[in-house]
């Protein structure tokens, strides 16, 4: 059995907050628009995803004075993937838009940033 690799020697991650459309109402729904927004190539993992009408999308609505109806997620990209997906929320446009609202390479930043919370480990 090989060693475990460092912390250094790991790929480094980023985790990018997003708002989606409140017409998405699970996480499969949500993995499946997020797998079509981007190239096949981009491996990304879903780690958090609030739904439209939840109290934690509700709550923040209230904190950011937003009337829309959207859900917010968090989503985990390699580093070297982070300019690409990045770039494809700014380029993305229409009814079913994704939002990047806050990114970082730490995901508790990214959950302070949105007013999330702290997912406990059962």
């Amino acid at each position: 059995m090989a060693a475990k690799l460092s912390k250094a020697k790991r790929p480094k991650r980023r985790w990018i907050g997003f708002s989606f459309p409140s017409s998405i109402q699970s996480r499969k729904e949500l993995e499946i628009h997020f797998g079509q927004f981007l190239p096949e190539t981009i491996h990304f993992r879903l780690y958090d995803a609030h739904f439209f009408g939840s109290e934690v999308v509700t709550n923040y609505c209230e904190l950011q004075s937003m009337k829309e109806e959207i859900g917010i997620g968090i989503v985990c990209v390699n580093l070297v993937d982070y300019d690409l997906v990045r770039d494809s929320f700014s380029k993305n446009d229409g009814d079913e838009t994704l939002y990047s609202l806050s990114s970082s390479g730490k995901i508790r930043l990214v959950r302070q940033r949105l007013g999330l919370p702290k997912v406990r480990k059962k």
